[in-house]
């Protein structure tokens, strides 16, 4: 209640006992009065009542103003009797009331930092709540959460989490525990520390009670935090405006919060040791796939690299044991052929010479159609040079595909390498009973010598064009003869020079096209959306370590439902000059 209310109260409960008494005193006293006069005025005279009267008079007056003024003191004493009973009543019930929200602020405190547990057993989470609740439930100006941390003989406070009220802007100069050698003992020793009044306090010294009173304390509280697990916290309560009377109840509430804050920080500890071995685990377990993963995949690719070679080494031999009787045959056919004109020409001239040939001689003739055969011998030998010729081209393709003789990287034609992987191909590209022919179409550019693995490249290219072959005929075995007569299979080649330093193979088929699901995983090892046993799910993969990590180049695929796929080899003409983002990718169809 305020001073003014207070006089207000005060003087309306003294009016409220003094004016009904007065009034009932001068009604007393005018009645006495007036029975008197009637009694002197019967017996005496009336010189003598004058006197008599007015002696009396002043007796009354006197009376009257003896009883007024007992009368005034005590309905002073009553109005302050009854304003003090008014007062204390109020008190009283302001005090339950602060009571009761102290309490029921306890219970929100409580319910908010068991959720804030059971929600997110964050450490910070858990003390950023502590410190703002208490601010808030105690009404104070701060209230900060430190960590004790001791080594050897000095101690140190950091401060983790604080909740100051909005009006200060100006955080304190530094920790009351830190500067207070009396302090830090207590924290240490697991006290609780009240100080109503620091300035006047006894329990600290002279030099402590200065400093702290210097850095702007007025009142203080703390209480140390131990828990389970060793760790040694401490929460403070200050107030720098004006003191802050720190009651019995506030005190216990604030020993709830520490013992429950106690327990959350150990839990807290405990779940994020539990997370941290779990991530450990995880990781050494992705580790370990990954690795197992790599085994897998370098084993296959070794596998593969095997097959290849054995391959290569088995059609270089082949090529070389052909090589050698096809040499001979082909350099021998001009010989021949020189022989059998000259032979020819012997004949001409017997006959000539001859003109009437035995009966034996000319059954012989008839016998072996000399005619024709002097015809026909020359267009056998001109055949047979063209068959010998094929048979050495096809040798020469199965040895540049195969490359043994060039391990080491060099600039070579890439037109040749992709000729001689279509003419190895060649019978895939032809109609047959079970497939429908395939047309090559090849949109070769004016690129130069590449720096490259030719095998290895050539790999690549027997990869792409086989792929594109199984997607056609894959194809073509889910469409009718019309469909296909309306829109044959087509293959097309291109090979392009991009910015004089590097060039572009595209391989592009019109067949089914894929899915975005499908491009993202075509360069993944062992995937494959082949039939069982009609591919590893190796040749792509193969194929991107290939451009990317043999050749610093980059492979990607374009390819949509419905409108073919296209594939990108780019590498760089000179392996000093790599390309900026050595990598595979995946591209929508522009």
């Amino acid at each position: 209640m305020s001073p003014q209310i207070h006089s207000q109260v005060l003087i309306k409960n003294f009016l409220t006992v003094f004016l009904p008494l007065s009034a009932l005193v001068g009604v007393v006293i005018g009645t006495i009065y007036y029975q008197q006069v009637r009694k002197i005025v019967s017996r005496v005279s009336p010189e003598t009542l004058t006197t008599k009267l007015n002696r009396f008079l002043s007796q009354l007056l006197l009376l009257y103003a003896g009883l007024i003024g007992l009368i005034g003191i005590g309905s002073w004493l009553l109005a302050r009797a009854s304003v003090n009973r008014q007062m204390v009543q109020l008190e009283l019930r302001q005090s339950e009331v602060q009571l009761r929200e102290l309490v029921e602020r306890e219970k929100i405190l409580k319910t908010r930092l068991s959720s804030q547990i059971r929600n997110s057993l964050d450490l910070n989470t858990i003390l950023s709540t502590v410190v703002v609740e208490v601010r808030e439930l105690l009404q104070i100006d701060r209230c900060q959460f430190f960590w004790c941390h001791q080594e050897d003989e000095s101690t140190s406070f950091e401060l983790s989490q604080q909740a100051c009220a909005p009006d200060l802007t100006e955080p304190l100069g530094c920790s009351p525990i830190q500067n207070v050698e009396a302090l830090s003992e207590a924290v240490m020793q697991g006290n609780l520390l009240c100080f109503d009044d620091i300035s006047t306090d006894s329990w600290l010294d002279f030099k402590s009670r200065n400093l702290l009173v210097t850095l702007g304390f007025k009142s203080l509280l703390t209480v140390s935090i131990q828990t389970q697990s060793d760790r040694l916290g401490v929460i403070v309560c200050e107030h720098s405006r004006e003191l802050r009377p720190w009651s019995d109840d506030e005190v216990e509430i604030i020993r709830g919060v520490a013992d429950q804050l106690a327990i959350a920080i150990d839990q807290a500890q405990l779940y994020n040791q539990s997370r941290a071995a779990t991530a450990t685990a995880t990781t050494q377990a992705e580790q370990l796939n990954q690795v197992l993963h790599n085994l897998k995949e370098t084993q296959s690719q070794l596998i593969q690299t095997e097959k290849m070679s054995s391959l290569g080494q088995l059609v270089a031999g082949v090529a070389h044991e052909i090589n050698n009787p096809v040499n001979f045959i082909y350099g021998n056919l001009t010989h021949v052929n020189e022989y059998m004109l000259g032979l020819l020409k012997l004949v001409e001239l017997y006959q000539k010479t001859n003109a009437s040939p035995t009966h034996e001689i000319q059954v012989h003739i008839e016998a072996i159609d000399l005619d024709f055969m002097i015809e026909d011998l020359p267009k056998i030998l001109t055949s047979m040079e063209m068959g010998a010729n094929r048979i050495r081209e096809i040798v020469l393709s199965l040895r540049n595909f195969s490359r043994l003789d060039e391990a080491d990287m060099k600039p070579v034609n890439i037109h040749e390498g992709i000729d001689s992987t279509l003419l190895i191909l060649q019978n895939r590209f032809k109609q047959t009973s079970g497939n429908t022919a395939i047309e090559i179409l090849k949109e070769y550019g004016d690129i130069p010598l590449v720096e490259c693995y030719a095998g290895q490249l050539n790999q690549v290219f027997m990869n792409l064009i086989g792929n594109a072959i199984d997607a056609l005929d894959s194809y073509n075995s889910k469409r009718t003869l019309e469909e296909i007569e309306a829109k044959p299979s087509q293959i097309v080649i291109r090979t392009e020079l991009r910015n004089l330093d590097r060039i572009t193979v595209q391989i592009a088929d019109n067949g089914p096209g894929m899915t975005e699901v499908i491009k993202q995983r075509l360069f993944d090892p062992f995937f494959t959306t082949k039939a069982a046993g009609k591919g590893t799910g190796l040749g792509l993969a193969i194929s991107a370590q290939i451009v990317t990590e043999k050749h610093n180049g980059a492979i990607w695929c374009i390819s949509e439902p419905g409108q073919g796929a296209e594939f990108w080899v780019e590498i760089p003409i000179n392996q000093s000059s790599k390309l900026g983002t050595a990598s595979t990718a995946t591209l929508s169809r522009i």
